[in-house]
């Protein structure tokens, strides 16, 4: 099976998520990223890790945006799939820790964090669910899917 992380969209798209992890533990101080195998499907891209505790898992994304183009055109929503989110609220539940968004805002070198769930489980931000036709990897293709839309006018934004 091929994965879209090995064409050359996902390399780069690889390399942006790399920056994007890289600037989060240099804004955290005492925070080490530890990610999933990029060669298999992971429910969630990695975990947080400090003084030798797993405290957080966490989803990454990158998308070519401004952060006033998210405001203005996108509503100030981040869109993931509602599957991914269930994942992570099952995994954070499960391991007792919260479960962290973290978007690179390319266009800006801006990144947002935003705690999806807290270490129950439980959702935290506003969230849109709609059942929505979106591009269906990096390498672009269609899918109809439910799609939870995160309110993210409350992240803790970082430079990256």
């Amino acid at each position: 099976m091929s994965l879209d992380i090995n064409s050359p969209l996902g390399q780069n798209s690889l390399a942006q998520e790399q920056k994007l992890l890289r600037a989060l533990e240099a804004s955290y101080p005492g925070i080490t990223i530890v990610q999933t195998i990029k060669r298999s499907p992971a429910d969630v891209d990695g975990f947080g890790l400090k003084n030798g505790y797993i405290v957080f898992l966490f989803e990454s994304k990158c998308r070519n945006l401004t952060r006033e183009r998210l405001r203005n055109q996108f509503d100030d929503e981040w869109l993931l799939t509602f599957d991914k989110l269930m994942d992570g609220a099952e995994i954070s539940k499960r391991l007792c820790i919260p479960f962290y968004g973290f978007l690179y805002l390319v266009s800006d070198d801006k990144g947002l964090a935003i705690k999806l769930t807290d270490s129950n489980g439980q959702l935290q931000p506003q969230i849109r669910l709609e059942r929505t036709e979106t591009q269906r990897t990096v390498n672009g293709g269609l899918i109809t899917r439910t799609n939870a839309y995160v309110k993210v006018t409350n992240a803790k934004e970082f430079l990256v």
